[in-house]
């Protein structure tokens, strides 16, 4: 005789049998709390000089410069670190500010100060200061951003002027087709109103920071991923800025062989395109020159700016490297060079992707 199966323990089958992340989700409405109580505006008590009006979030939302007369100025938004005293931001946002206010979701007004940028990552790490601020705050969880996958659902949150919060999916990571420097991609652009703000997971653990960048991909967001903004907020809290090496170029991939045919000439079939040098930089102290382009390091061949990344994250300044370049009319020869201390933000020219 045939013993049939009970219905609570083919209940128990199929849920063992089903992902754990099918169990994980958390609703919205269950989110959305936590992460406002972590979430801040950045304001300034000075007018910003802004050469730019695009990222001014006023501006953004109503289309004019702020009015004279007012008392504080919008800068962006940010969000409290696990540790409850520090606050993450867009270094963008703040225009070259050393001390500004911090505002809670309930109100409460905190000021802050710069403790260091990463601006090649467009972060900014603020300490918090002021009775109170040591306990207002538990901070947000980060979640794992290396196990994010392509089309995941993605929460946006932003509070310069006004709460936002956006739905969108992760379109490209730093490693995948159609990456974006160190960045990922989400299917929603930023913008002012939610730079500074982080990009939050089903389960509300926060996966990354938005970033706006007006010269970047149409249609696209930029994200900052969680384990960079770990990884820098640890060097800008000890050592007031990354402890990274340099090259001293302002470089581009070169996408393809039609782009590659309009710039040079030779035998390159792809490289990172030096598109500037800094003067007195350690490229240049080697005799690289603009135009250039870097085929290989120590051997390995390099055709994306996050493969000359992951190059020197696994250098200290002071090491040396053989780059092997291609140079109109001349070919292909390899050079010797000396990598660099990154300098302090402050030191270094207003210029995106300096490495």
């Amino acid at each position: 005789m045939r013993k049939s199966v009970s219905r609570s323990a083919l209940f128990l089958i199929v849920f063992w049998l089903l992902p754990l992340k099918a169990f994980s989700i958390t609703s919205l409405a269950e989110i959305t709390p936590r992460i406002k109580r972590e979430l801040v505006s950045i304001r300034s008590v000075e007018r910003p000089t802004r050469q730019d009006q695009s990222y001014d979030p006023y501006f953004y939302f109503f289309k004019q410069p702020i009015p004279a007369g007012q008392g504080s100025f919008p800068l962006g938004t940010g969000f409290v670190l696990p540790n409850g005293k520090y606050v993450a931001t867009s270094a963008r946002s703040l225009e070259n500010l050393n001390q500004v206010e911090v505002v809670s979701d309930s109100g409460k007004v905190f000021s802050a100060s710069v403790v260091g940028i990463d601006k090649n990552l467009d972060l900014a790490l603020l300490k918090l200061e002021g009775k109170g601020a040591a306990s207002a705050f538990q901070g947000v969880d980060f979640g794992s951003s290396k196990e994010s996958r392509l089309g995941d659902p993605l929460y946006l949150y932003g509070r310069s002027l006004k709460f936002v919060l956006v739905k969108t999916n992760l379109s490209a990571t730093e490693n995948s087709e159609g990456a974006y420097g160190r960045h990922w991609l989400i299917d929603s652009p930023t913008n002012p109103a939610v730079a500074g703000g982080p990009i939050v997971d089903q389960r509300g653990r926060v996966l990354g920071m938005a970033v706006f960048n007006p010269n970047g991909p149409d249609h696209f967001g930029v994200v900052l991923p969680a384990h960079f903004i770990i990884e820098s907020a640890k060097e800008l809290a000890e050592y007031g800025k990354p402890q990274r090496s340099w090259l001293g170029i302002v470089p581009r991939a070169v996408p393809n062989l039609d782009e590659l045919d309009h710039i040079q000439e030779g035998p390159a079939k792809s490289g990172i395109l030096i598109e500037n040098l800094i003067v007195d930089g350690p490229a240049a102290k080697a005799g690289l020159q603009i135009g250039d382009s870097i085929v290989a390091i120590n051997g390995k061949d390099i055709s994306a700016v996050s493969q000359l990344f992951s190059v020197l994250d696994k250098h200290k300044a002071g090491q040396s490297v053989t780059l092997r370049i291609h140079r109109v009319a001349k070919g292909v020869m390899e050079i010797k060079l000396t990598l660099g201390e990154l300098p302090n933000a402050r030191e270094l020219p207003n210029t995106e992707n300096l490495l």
